[in-house]
Order: structure tokens, then sequence, then C-alpha cells
């Protein structure tokens, strides 16, 4: 399997389960595809399986390896490729927690620290609200 086909199978695959989440990346990705396209001219068919690893670590090239690890790593803000995190992926995410709660919860895998904060703070106000439910 080709590094390409990682990335697309990883995206299917998040799909299955929570088709907002894979448009999120995908979103993303297209966003990251077209800046370097305009920046340094690179087609969608012209970007390479792996790029030099080192130069991938530091963010200067563009690779689908690098994609597919950025999904591989339940990089909700893909900082992996360059985006920074906004107060609009942070909205997103706090209702895509609250819609699928069940997929994006406390043992959601990730090094994402920004993301697991917001996990945690939407666990304490669940519990929160479970707790005043229990005291009417």
């Amino acid at each position: 399997m080709t590094w390409q086909e990682y990335a697309v199978f990883l995206l299917e695959s998040i799909g299955i389960y929570n088709r907002d989440l894979m448009l999120h990346y995908y979103k993303k990705i297209k966003k990251f595809m077209i800046w370097y396209k305009n920046k340094y001219g690179v087609e969608i068919e012209n970007i390479p399986e792996v790029a030099d690893k080192k130069l991938e670590n530091q963010k200067k090239a563009i690779s689908w390896r690098r994609i597919a690890r950025a999904i591989e790593k339940n990089d909700f803000y893909l900082k992996k490729l360059s985006f920074a995190q906004t107060k609009t992926d942070d909205k997103e995410l706090e209702r895509l927690i609250h819609k699928w709660d069940n997929l994006l919860n406390r043992n959601t895998k990730t090094d994402d620290k920004n993301l697991i904060k917001i996990i945690e703070e939407n666990d304490k106000v669940e519990r929160g609200n479970n707790n005043d439910s229990k005291d009417e």
C-alpha cells in the first residue's frame, strides 16, 4: 500500500464511523494541497509518497506520508501539516464532541494536548450536568 492509498484508507475508515470528522480532515488537507500548489506549483498528482524525513519533520516538505501520519495521529487541528489551532476549529471540535461523544471522549487516542484538554473540559461539563440532574 502506498502512503497515498494509506491516507485515503484512513479518511475512508474515519468516514465509516464519523462523516463529519472525515470531512473536517478532507477540507483541511485540500486547503493544504491548494496552498502547496499556489506557493510551490506542486499539483496533487505530483505530491511525492515521501520526502526527506528531516524536511517533513520541520514541516518544509509535502508528502503523502506526512498527510497520512497527521491523520493517523488523530491530529484534529492538523498541526503536523502546519495549521494553527483556530477558534473555528475549537467550535467544530466541540460540536463534534457533542454529536459523536461515543467516539470522541477521554478514551480517544491522541497526542494533541489541545484536543485532550477540550475533551477533558467536555467531560467535566458532562459530569456536572449529570450531577445537577441527580440533585433534582
